[in-house]
């Protein structure tokens, strides 16, 4: 760019300054004619011109700008009044524009806000103090978890900007609320910001500590080192004595047969022989004691740059803006809502009667709320309720298409041939026959239509680790009767079953319920959604003084001009009690129930034993002591020659 032309301001992401200017010893007139042209002129705040403390490579006036990222700074008026404390001050970690920090960083913007935005005068929320907060009462639903959170400090005379701390990153920004529950104040308007942190493991003291511990470490090494090249010169000078004895013991002594001078020679040589060996000794402690001391100074540097790693934090902070007319004590309650927190219900059912062969007795239901939350917020001693209404946004419905139906007609094959296909069916037992209903009307699958709040019987703690807290929110008792239930086709064991009406203000929520008879616990099962007055059933474990046999005794026969099917098959169950007391006993059976007229299913013989309408056959069977007890039963089925009947 030609000197003579003014260089405009522009913003730079180097922070120091966005426009380098090199010197040079002699500028010329365009270049000075320019300067006085713009001296009437404010400099612009974001300009500044720095000199570097290297020479360039040539002195050219020519003004170096970084075009990659210089563009007009739309703050420079709003910045000319910021005093020079505020402009030094920078954000931990700037996104967004590449203009100077402003007084509020792009990433304590919340996320209901756009990032570009005027300059606001307001200090950055990081030097403001962030005020703790406690939660009061947690409402769980079954995907997320609505908080109401207090918090308490003294505001100051006007407007201005508060931080609470202690909320979790996963809120909800569009459900924040906030109000004012005691002092002489209001609040303006909320935000939730987000901030990231780098922060090392260990503290100053840790690491200077470590550091310490490195230093004396590296010295023990180099102590180490330094004994070892004494002792390799020592083994050196060895040598050296071990070689002269040699030659002068080989050129022949004087006076050889003197025995006191072949005396001295060994006296010589042992003392060489000695101190060689002592030295090779220490040289093998030492060398072990420096191999030890490197160890201990890589264990050292690997403490200390585990304690310098920076580790990313992230924290988060509702801010508010509160109007106080005079200098008070203000108390703030905070609302919001936010996932990774749920319940779900589970039961205790409990089951008391007189003696083994009693009627009649009582079960008391305990129902719990298994809760967990892995939020990152300090749930301690809060009051905790679960609902069953599911808070979720305006959902669009799904797009229709259109289910084509179409007709064909029937082949010889079918025509000649119908093929029967057997399948199992379940029985709804809501609304069973047996049982007294206390309403005219059930309510419906979930609740009724109306959604269900409880609330626990004392205060708790949910820590935020993902693991299951439960907490009582209900209790009650029924009556109940019992009986001992024989379903052959199932198992060859009796169960002890308990029928009740629920009698309360609430209903029973499905889920697994815990089995208990007294103080021992029988098993576990899962209870259905018990609706306000809806009879129910319960089973409490096999009684094993009743045992069961099945056997099957099957005939078929077609006949021979029409060919007309006839299937007969007879059951016959074979009941023992194996106790010293006689037991009472409920024998539940099934015949298949035929849809199509071309089958005709009737039982033939009963054997005292009722039908109902789906198929199910009971009897009240009294089995006394130590004996056994047969009964059965035969049905038919018959069908057409053109019937082709599966396997049941």
């Amino acid at each position: 760019m030609p000197a003579s032309r003014r260089a405009r301001p522009a913003c730079s992401a180097d922070p120091p300054s966005s426009i380098t200017t090199s010197p040079s010893t002699s500028p010329p007139r365009s270049a000075s004619r320019s300067r006085s042209r713009s001296s009437n002129e404010s400099p612009s705040p974001t300009t500044r011109t720095s000199r570097s403390s290297s020479p360039p490579p040539s002195p050219s006036p020519r003004s170096t700008i970084n075009r990659s990222s210089a563009r007009p700074c739309a703050a420079a008026a709003a910045s000319a009044s910021r005093s020079p404390r505020a402009a030094s001050r920078r954000s931990p970690t700037p996104i967004g524009s590449s203009c100077r920090p402003r007084a509020r960083s792009s990433e304590e913007t919340a996320v209901s806000e756009p990032v570009v935005e005027a300059v606001r005068s307001e200090e950055p929320s990081q030097d403001r103090a962030h005020h703790s907060s406690r939660a009061a009462r947690v409402t769980l639903f079954e995907d997320r978890a609505e908080v109401v959170r207090r918090a308490s400090f003294r505001a100051a005379k006007g407007t201005r900007w508060e931080a609470i701390a202690g909320v979790s990153l996963l809120v909800d920004d569009g459900t924040v609320q906030a109000r004012i529950t005691r002092g002489e104040a209001r609040v303006l308007s909320a935000r939730v910001l987000r901030r990231a942190h780098e922060e090392r493991a260990l503290g100053r003291e840790e690491i200077e500590a470590l550091e310490r511990e490195v230093r004396a470490a590296r010295d023990r090494v180099v102590a180490a080192d330094q004994a070892v090249d004494r002792l390799q010169r020592a083994l050196g000078q060895h040598d050296e004595l071990a070689t002269q004895w040699v030659k002068s013991a080989s050129l022949g002594p004087r006076k050889a047969s003197d025995p006191g001078v072949m005396g001295s020679y060994r006296e010589g040589w042992r003392a060489i022989d000695v101190s060689a060996k002592a030295t090779l000794d220490e040289m093998a402690r030492v060398r072990a004691e420096r191999a030890q001391t490197e160890v201990d100074r890589r264990r050292a540097e690997a403490r200390l740059a585990e304690g310098r790693a920076e580790t990313p934090r992230y924290d988060a902070v509702i801010e508010l803006e509160i109007e106080a007319h005079e200098e008070g004590d203000v108390e703030v309650e905070l609302t919001y809502r936010l996932p990774c927190a749920l319940w779900r219900p589970e039961h205790l059912a409990r089951l008391t009667s007189d003696g083994p062969d009693a009627t009649a007795g009582s079960v008391e239901i305990v129902t719990y709320a298994a809760a967990w939350q892995r939020t990152g917020e300090a749930w301690d001693d809060v009051e905790l309720r679960f609902s069953t209404a599911r808070p979720t946004r305006a959902a669009s419905p799904p797009l229709l298409s259109d289910d084509v139906l179409s007709t064909r007609r029937k082949t010889e094959e079918e025509r000649r041939n119908i093929v029967v296909a057997a399948r199992e069916q379940s029985i709804e037992l809501a609304g069973l026959d047996r049982g007294d209903r206390a309403t005219a009307e059930m309510p419906g699958v979930d609740d009724g239509g109306e959604p269900v709040t409880y609330t626990g019987k004392e205060r708790a703690s949910l820590p935020s680790n993902g693991r299951p807290c439960r907490v009582e929110i209900g209790r009650a008792a029924v009556k109940a009767e019992l009986a001992r239930l024989v379903v052959a086709v199932r198992s060859p064991a009796a169960h002890l079953r308990a029928t009740a009406t629920l009698e309360g203000a609430g209903p029973l929520l499905a889920g697994p319920v815990r089995l208990a008879r007294g103080a021992s616990l029988v098993g576990r099962a899962r209870l259905d959604f018990v609706g306000k007055g809806e009879p129910f059933e319960l089973g409490f474990g096999p009684d094993d003084a009743i045992r069961v046999r099945r056997s099957e005794d099957e005939k078929r026969d077609t006949q021979a001009i029409t060919g007309a099917q006839r299937l007969e098959r007879k059951v016959t169950l074979y009941l023992s009690n194996l106790s010293s007391r006689a037991r009472k006993v409920l024998v539940t059976e099934r015949i298949p129930v035929s849809e199509i007229e071309d089958v005709e299913i009737h039982l033939a013989e009963a054997g005292g034993i009722s039908l109902d309408k789906d198929g199910f056959l009971r009897a009240t069977v009294d089995v006394g002591a130590h004996a056994t007890r047969t009964l059965s039963y035969t049905f038919e089925v018959r069908a057409g020659a053109r019937v082709t009947l599966p396997a049941f």
